[in-house]
């Protein structure tokens, strides 16, 4: 990863930081965040796209298009790709809220509302 893209996975780190259960490990060969044992997000090959968990995903790719999309090979999968680099800081991170919810255990999530 080129110095861009290393600010881009930290913009990332520092809004998942704060929700409970959090750690880094890579996942397929790019850095990751995982909720416990299960992944949340993680960074694309390319350095510059987000993959999140999103059940709601036609609906962000139709208030932003050029931010928010899928390839072929998520297509029968739960998740949205973000444009970092275009992406605001608000829809960033209701994003990842979004997505750690959605793989976050019962118990991890009863931690995060109180």
């Amino acid at each position: 990863m080129d110095g861009n893209n290393y600010f881009l996975w930290d913009r990332v780190g520092k809004i998942v930081s704060s929700f409970p259960g959090v750690h880094e490990k890579p996942a397929y060969g790019t850095p990751a965040f995982y909720v416990e044992k299960k992944l949340f997000t993680r960074l694309k090959e390319d350095g510059e796209t987000l993959v999140v968990y999103n059940n709601d995903r036609d609906e962000w790719i139709a208030s932003n298009p050029d931010v928010f999309f899928f390839t072929d090979h998520y297509k029968n999968y739960p998740a949205l790709l973000i444009d970092l680099k275009t992406v605001s800081k608000p829809d960033l991170e209701a994003l990842l809220i979004i997505s750690w919810k959605i793989r976050a255990s019962k118990k991890i999530l009863q931690v995060f509302e109180k």
